[in-house]
């Protein structure tokens, strides 16, 4: 996707801009965090991080990370951040291009799913006393101490070890992130929850936005709108493909019926009320989220 973007950029100024591709955090010595500090602080001139990862640069963006925001799916994603017009985009951009850095379009990783050797979960009650590896966002911690578990932060990298030596029970993470990293071999259950959404944000730097003529900017913006769409379209595509892997392999894979959910949201009342007060109503409005 950065590649198909990377292509068009060079080709249509003629090899005035050359992209050059850093994978996995190289500029950032593995640091997710650090790699988008470097973002709006100029280091890096083209970035593409979660949302959930910008958040410790941007707190108001973890309200896109709230558990069950979107309670329809990606047809509530559709209408918050891909449609036309979509406020939440509109809402993510404001927030980012505030703190210095110029989003220009948005892809996904797609909802989080939870995976663990301990039992299925069904049921609130089966997460309690879990050891659950989360990534180092305050939301997170807040929602996953709500549900009774143990979460515990750690570098992605270290979580198929910590898996496999049973130094933690589960972990949350989207379908291709848990394939790609293999977690499915040292993970027996998984559950389907679509509890958080996860979109990914390709931008530039505030600097780097600022040189470009009114005609680059929208060679730039163009690139990274195809580019961005075809990402989302081949990330929906894979989630069934992902699934039936799983299972082919073994993993025990179950979805959480409608009132097992009803009976987490109910736990999630006072994170909501908490972020609500921390970042304001109309973080969630924008969303489509009614208090």
């Amino acid at each position: 996707m950065l590649r198909l973007s990377k292509k068009a950029v060079e080709e249509k100024t003629g090899g005035r801009y050359i992209i050059q591709i850093y994978g996995n955090e190289q500029l950032s010595a593995g640091d997710q965090a650090k790699g988008a500090e470097m973002l709006f602080n100029g280091a890096n001139d083209v970035d593409l991080h979660s949302t959930m990862i910008l958040s410790n640069v941007v707190p108001k963006l973890s309200v896109v990370s709230m558990p069950w925001i979107f309670p329809n799916g990606y047809k509530s994603v559709d209408e918050a951040i891909f449609n036309k017009g979509a406020k939440g985009a509109e809402f993510m951009k404001k927030e980012i291009n505030a703190k210095g850095a110029h989003a220009l379009a948005f892809g996904e990783n797609g909802f989080r799913q939870i995976t663990n050797n301990v039992r299925p979960i069904t049921k609130p009650e089966d997460l309690a006393g879990m050891k659950i590896r989360i990534p180092a966002i305050a939301i997170l911690v807040d929602v996953f101490r709500a549900l009774k578990t143990d979460p515990t932060q750690m570098p992605f990298s270290e979580c198929f070890t910590a898996l496999q030596q049973g130094a933690i029970d589960g972990q949350e993470n989207p379908y291709d992130t848990i394939r790609s990293a293999k977690l499915q071999e040292v993970q027996k259950y998984m559950t389907i929850w679509n509890y958080c959404y996860d979109p990914i944000t390709l931008s530039v730097s505030g600097k780097v936005w600022k040189s470009l003529s009114d005609a680059d900017k929208k060679i730039f913006q163009d690139a990274a709108d195809a580019a961005m769409a075809e990402q989302v379209k081949a990330s929906r595509a894979l989630d069934a493909s992902i699934i039936k892997q799983f299972k082919d392999g073994g993993m025990k894979v179950n979805e959480l019926d409608a009132g097992s959910i009803n009976q987490m949201k109910e736990a999630m009342k006072p994170v909501y009320a908490k972020y609500k007060d921390k970042f304001g109503a109309d973080a969630f409005t924008a969303f489509g989220y009614k208090f």
